[in-house]
């Protein structure tokens, strides 16, 4: 199976840097460099073509796709899940959970979170309009596999 590779933020005067990056001393040092400001889109090699989204990106572990949120952030109500070479593979939106939830006031964030917990180790951060949550979705189907609640809010 073909992966992505060669993921890189791009910059606001053009210039491009690893992505992610080793530490933040690297982004400054960069930056002072550069003169580079702030990212402006995300780029990655597939098939020996590039591709390239103008939001936030989190590649998938495997490499086989790109998740995204449809809102051009870094959480809300969607996550977009897209394949190597930018086709659509899956949306997720927040899950209903409970009686209790109301998804139109929920969010998802990018994953992965830095917290692990409940047996996820790729999940990403959440809420269903009543609650935090750690979800973790089948990033090829959408389907929730399971969720966790912190033991703290995020």
């Amino acid at each position: 199976m073909e992966t992505i590779w060669n993921v890189r933020k791009v910059w606001d005067n053009g210039k491009e840097s690893p992505y992610p990056a080793i530490n933040l001393g690297d982004i400054d040092q960069f930056k002072q460099q550069t003169g580079a400001k702030r990212v402006v889109a995300f780029r990655w090699t597939y098939g020996g073509r590039s591709y390239q989204l103008d939001c936030r990106i989190s590649p998938l572990p495997d490499n086989s796709g790109i998740v995204y949120c449809e809102e051009g952030q870094a959480a809300g109500k969607r996550l977009s899940v897209i394949n190597g070479d930018g086709t659509q593979r899956v949306a997720i939106d927040v899950p209903r959970i409970s009686i209790d939830s109301n998804p139109n006031e929920g969010y998802l964030s990018l994953p992965p979170s830095s917290a692990h917990f409940g047996g996820i180790e790729w999940g990403c951060e959440g809420n269903d309009g009543y609650t935090d949550y750690l979800f973790d979705f089948d990033w090829n189907t959408g389907q929730l596999l399971r969720y966790a609640r912190p033991t703290r809010p995020w």
